[in-house]
């Protein structure tokens, strides 16, 4: 009866002027335009929806596993200069491609998880990935090693060697969310979980007021601000 009652909320007039006003509200805080954040789940599209900004980034509705997202950061250039080909369709229905590697580079699957047709999040993916900020990048990452979920294929565990990839990697500012508060890496920030939602790990449920956890708790503002 509750899930129905926020259900209703969420669709109401008066949830969705919350939410402009929200959106106002950050807007006004953002010092920085034209940026690209790299991100291995949804959490960078919604960064951009929040904030009204072009989508200059083409890691947008979609997943990508650890191991694949450090690689994908440890060699931007060579999978952004290569097309992305149909892998497989989960039973789900998402259709999943795949970057082809060589003797040097690993193939990278991505789960273009808010898409149905395959061609059609390819192309999304090749036009904005001609849109990425190369002075002006961002990245996000997680590293959740009590992850729980079903979904495997969402970012989780970050092992020792991905963490150093993503800790080489070269950009403005990058942060790495996690629910171990004692984690070693000096890009930490520690959220705590929170399983009275469907999505405790990635920090995505979103409460009464219209905030996600991680806006809640994390001043992703401020960190896209910084240069």
């Amino acid at each position: 009866m509750m899930n129905k009652l926020k259900k209703i909320f969420k669709n109401s007039f008066i949830f969705k002027q919350i939410d402009k006003f929200e959106n106002r509200y950050y807007q006004k805080k953002l010092t920085n335009t034209e940026f690209t954040i790299l991100c291995p789940n949804c959490v960078g599209g919604l960064i951009y929806h929040r904030l009204g900004e072009k989508f200059n980034s083409p890691t947008i509705d979609l997943t990508i596993n650890s191991d694949d997202f450090c690689n994908f950061l440890e060699n931007l250039e060579y999978y952004i200069s290569k097309d992305v080909d149909y892998h497989s369709t989960r039973d789900d229905g998402v259709p999943v491609g795949i970057i082809r590697g060589d003797n040097i580079y690993s193939d990278i699957k991505i789960y273009f998880t808010h898409y149905k047709d395959f061609d059609k999040a390819r192309d999304k993916w090749n036009e904005r990935k001609l849109r990425i900020k190369k002075e002006n990048i961002y990245a996000v990452m997680y590293d959740i090693g009590d992850f729980n979920q079903e979904d495997y294929e969402k970012a989780g565990y970050l092992s020792d060697e991905n963490l150093k990839k993503f800790e080489n990697f070269k950009c403005n500012n990058k942060v790495l969310l996690t629910s171990n508060p004692n984690h070693k890496s000096k890009y930490a920030y520690y959220i705590k979980p929170n399983y009275n939602g469907p999505y405790p790990l990635v920090y995505l449920n979103r409460g009464i007021t219209g905030l996600m956890q991680y806006e809640k708790e994390f001043d992703f503002v401020g960190f896209i601000n910084k240069k």
